[in-house]
């Protein structure tokens, strides 16, 4: 059975990131990641807690929109330790390249007005996830699909691929099945499809989980008892 996650909702105020997360848990999600922002920034244990009630495992997500190379590294080593997971928004080529290959980043999003394309050059560089926001396609449908279509044609066999719904309303949710509909219209197999909204996301939260865990040593090396360690395969840290 798969384990579906929603990579992206943003929660501004609590009665409503708490109807979000009951959303969630009744269209089949079993993770949600959540921007939080402004007051609720202090309360992620207690939404924590109400997604745990409504059947939802919350985690933690930075969103960071830095305008130079020095910017994001600096936002980065800020906040080293405090999310299971952070999404860089590529708005320059400059950004982009250093998002593209830092472990710190978990999944980059290049926005449909970018100031660059993609190609097979700025591919080769691109080592971390690609995420398409589904809020986007439906602010701007033409300019969102050609950007998705080019993520798909050209880094689809290269990186992992993550469909979310970026969204702060229940109202504008959409299922799992429906978020992996997008990049099976633009070219991806059914199953692979499958897997933005499921494997390769889980896989990003469950490896950011353990290395924030008190247990975690070093890549590759995991505490098992107060005194034992033993090696984990290098592909899950």
């Amino acid at each position: 059975m798969r384990r579906y996650v929603d990579f992206w909702v943003i929660g501004e105020e609590r009665e409503r990131a708490v109807e979000l997360l009951r959303a969630l848990a009744r269209l089949g999600y079993s993770d949600a990641v959540m921007e939080l922002k402004g007051d609720l920034a202090w309360s992620f244990e207690e939404l924590r807690d109400a997604a745990a009630e409504a059947g939802v495992r919350l985690h933690r997500k930075l969103v960071l929109k830095p305008n130079s190379r020095k910017e994001l590294l600096q936002e980065l080593r800020r906040s080293r330790g405090k999310f299971e997971v952070i999404t860089v928004v590529c708005e320059s080529l400059e950004v982009a390249l250093v998002a593209a290959r830092d472990s710190r980043v978990d999944s980059l999003i290049i926005p449909p007005k970018s100031g660059f394309r993609i190609d097979k050059g700025v591919a080769s560089t691109i080592r971390n996830c690609v995420e398409l926001p589904f809020s986007w396609y439906l602010a701007n449908r033409q300019l969102f699909l050609e950007a998705a279509l080019r993520v798909i044609q050209i880094l689809g066999r290269r990186v992992g691929v993550i469909v979310s719904s970026a969204s702060s309303s229940a109202l504008l949710l959409r299922g799992p099945i429906e978020l992996a509909s997008l990049p099976w219209v633009l070219g991806y197999p059914q199953e692979r499809a499958l897997d933005t909204v499921s494997k390769t996301p889980s896989q990003i939260i469950e490896r950011n989980l353990l290395k924030l865990s008190s247990n975690y040593v070093c890549r590759g090396v995991v505490k098992i008892g107060e005194e034992d360690e033993e090696e984990v395969p290098a592909d899950i840290l």
